[in-house]
């Protein structure tokens, strides 16, 4: 698994000096300038519903490894993140298929829903029950495209990570409206015990 490509998804609590000070932006830039081995594209947003919590996506075409040559710049970007969240950071690590999740990010409207697979569910079942629901919005007006995957850092119960690109959220609406769009969800609810969903403004931080 340690040469699967993976997208780092981290959730950061923010306090106020998220946006009265430079650390998020300067703990990107370390990141950026670190030449960590693998490190492809990033970007960050605020959920649109919870402006007080960031995401911070990074694209690695393996997972990544901590060592010497890293690990002072690993521990600077620490320190600033510590300086802008009120909680430790959770940090997910997910096997996206497609990779990289390109049209997710670019769409005006990334929706991420994240959630925990009931211990019970057949997961051979649950694949093909989430390619299902994912197929029916390829096509559909307002979709840009679509990736997901597990999360493979987790700790106990599986957890799987959906990203859907999207114009709007109205778009997003109208398609759940759809025959198509119900008949698919309800199974993928069903093999599920709990989702966080949430939408998020992408921007890019790669350069």
């Amino acid at each position: 698994m340690s040469n699967t490509p993976v997208t780092e998804i981290i959730t950061l609590t923010s306090n106020d000096a998220m946006k009265t000070t430079s650390n998020f932006q300067d703990a990107v830039g370390l990141l950026r300038q670190s030449n960590s081995e693998g490190l492809q594209q990033m970007y960050w947003g605020d959920r649109v519903q919870q402006p007080g919590i960031r995401q911070w996506f990074i694209n690695w075409d393996h997972r990544p490894q901590k060592s010497e040559s890293t690990a002072a710049t690993a521990a600077q970007i620490k320190e600033k993140l510590a300086a802008v969240v009120d909680s430790p950071p959770t940090r997910r690590l997910v096997a996206l298929n497609p990779f990289p999740p390109t049209n997710c990010f670019v769409a005006p409207f990334t929706e991420v829903i994240i959630s925990t697979v009931k211990p019970e569910t057949d997961l051979n079942e649950f694949n093909k029950i989430v390619d299902a629901s994912l197929d029916v919005c390829h096509g559909f007006e307002g979709c840009y495209g679509t990736a997901w995957g597990y999360v493979v850092n987790a700790e106990g119960a599986n957890e799987v990570v959906l990203l859907l690109g999207w114009e709007s959220p109205e778009h997003h609406v109208a398609f759940m409206k759809t025959e198509p769009a119900r008949v698919t969800t309800a199974p993928y609810v069903e093999g599920v015990e709990t989702s966080t969903v949430f939408y998020v403004q992408a921007q890019d931080a790669s350069k």
